[in-house]
């Protein structure tokens, strides 16, 4: 009898939530994902070099992911600086993507920038959400007017500081239903770049195209 009961008691246990394996949680995506990176300390394969809603590097960070992973990806903000306003076929694409690698994803939109090249940001932003309208993943944008607050971004008007990162990952995390866990730092710092991969402002002062042009993306207009 005594055997039947502790059988019975780890069946239990192990059906507790508790017992079950730990959710993964990921971040991915372009330079903002480094940034969500940095105040969230989840790992993150996200960076600044060639990826965008149109190069093929996100497929790759996606295929890095695990299986029934929960993840949040920063993308669109380097399409939004060639210019590019509409990518319903690519998107279309990294939906499928998420749904072969089975993860549960979260997509930050290009946020806010205080650039010339703001109203491609925003109308990308909104192109996003239409086109992920009914799919799986879930949408979250970063053109809340807070977002543009002077004091969150960085001197480049592009990458956010520690405190506007944080506001953005709040954001993103609570429609994913992941728990926000603080990060300490100096929300005064900008979060650009690590130490291993600085990064060269002038690229953002020149080659950048004014919202009225759509030139051809290239790589080198990714930061």
């Amino acid at each position: 009898m005594r055997l039947r009961r502790l059988a019975f008691i780890t069946l239990l246990a192990a059906g507790a939530p508790g017992a079950a394996a730990a959710e993964e949680i990921r971040i991915i995506g372009d330079s903002i994902g480094e940034g969500l990176h940095m105040v969230s300390s989840y790992p993150s394969p996200a960076n600044r070099f060639n990826v965008a809603i149109y190069t093929p590097k996100i497929f790759d960070q996606i295929r890095e992911m695990p299986r029934g992973a929960n993840v949040v990806m920063s993308l669109g903000t380097n399409d939004a600086v060639a210019g590019l306003d509409d990518q319903g076929a690519r998107i279309a694409l990294i939906v499928a993507a998420a749904r072969d690698q089975d993860i549960k994803l979260t997509w930050l939109g290009p946020p806010c920038v205080r650039t010339a090249w703001e109203a491609h940001s925003k109308a990308l932003d909104e192109a996003i959400a239409k086109a992920l309208d009914g799919t799986p993943v879930a949408f979250v944008s970063g053109q809340d007017p807070s977002f543009c607050e002077p004091s969150l971004h960085a001197g480049d008007g592009v990458h956010f500081t520690m405190a506007g990162y944080r506001a953005l990952w709040q954001k993103a995390a609570a429609v994913a239903g992941i728990p926000v866990v603080e990060v300490a730092a100096n929300d005064r710092k900008p979060v650009v770049a690590s130490a291993k991969t600085p990064v060269v402002r002038k690229r953002h002062r020149h080659k950048h195209v004014a919202p009225s042009a759509t030139p051809t993306p290239t790589p080198t207009a990714l930061h």
